[in-house]
């Protein structure tokens, strides 16, 4: 080693020396501040995401619901949890009302859809097991309906969906299945026209109000989308304070949400959270 380098090496270790603590601690802290990776936030970048993400949130939506100036604890995410929970359960306990028992409509029904399942329901794949599925329900229900003249006809999410699926694309082949399909419609095949006397049970008729309940469980559908993304946002240290509670406003907010494209899973949600954090973190490089 050469007399020069020697000296380099000795300047170099008494400048080390003579740093202080509060020199190296600072000078460590100043490091912190830049995270090493993607993904590694410091509590600085974490707020500054969050301030952004509220401000934003507040501005677009607050006809519905406001991002609250305090960040989010574990009782918010425990309550928002909650809520989204007792709202699942809600929608998949509900029993649908398809027929009423006045005038036996509910067994007329019933005993319609038996012979419906049984004659023009198709199948696809696999779809065959829901046919025998749907077989052995309707057989306990007419089983049900027989002893009890006062129950109505109501059945499970699972079972209207079932129905909804199979009757929207009534097929069939040649011309006995089309004459059936007639008679399920109350269709005077002479006269070409409906028949002048009212059927109590038409395959129209069971549709119209499947479809209506299937309808409403698409706006149930998007309120559970509003209150997933509270779960999320609560998880990203934002309470969501939501201002409505008819089902209309949830449509209405879920709508407005998808137009503005807002996150609407935790995964995109995160996403958003990294870009923001990143963008602090790129800044202080910058700097």
């Amino acid at each position: 080693m050469s007399k020069k380098d020697l000296k380099e090496q000795n300047e170099t270790v008494e400048a080390k020396a003579t740093e202080t603590p509060a020199d190296t601690g600072k000078e460590k802290q100043e490091e912190e501040v830049i995270p090493t990776e993607v993904g590694e936030f410091t509590d600085e970048q974490i707020q500054y995401m969050r301030i952004t993400m509220r401000k934003e949130f507040n501005e677009k939506f607050s006809k519905w619901a406001e991002i609250d100036p305090e960040d989010a604890t574990d009782d918010d995410i425990a309550e928002a949890k909650k809520t989204f929970e007792d709202e699942v359960e809600k929608t998949k306990n509900r029993e649908y009302i398809i027929a009423v028992h006045e005038d036996g409509l509910a067994l007329k029904t019933a005993q319609f859809l038996k012979e419906w399942n049984k004659h023009f329901n198709h199948w696809e794949r696999a779809g065959w097991r829901g046919v025998i599925m749907f077989d052995r329900v309707i057989d306990k229900h007419i089983s049900e309906l027989e002893k009890d003249s006062e129950k109505d006809l109501s059945i499970d999410y699972q079972t209207l969906i079932f129905l909804y699926n199979s009757m929207m694309n009534p097929s069939g082949t040649g011309l006995e299945s089309a004459l059936r399909i007639a008679k399920y419609e109350n269709y005077d095949i002479e006269k070409d026209s409906l028949s002048e006397e009212d059927a109590p049970v038409t395959y129209s008729g069971i549709l119209e109000k499947v479809k209506m309940f299937v309808d409403t469980l698409a706006g149930v559908d998007k309120k559970l989308n509003i209150l997933k993304q509270r779960v999320d946002l609560a998880y990203a240290g934002l309470k969501m304070n939501l201002k409505i509670s008819a089902l209309e406003e949830f449509i209405e907010f879920n709508d407005a949400i998808t137009a503005n494209n807002l996150p609407e899973d935790d995964e995109k949600l995160k996403d958003v959270v990294r870009e923001a954090a990143n963008e602090v973190a790129t800044d202080a490089q910058k700097k």
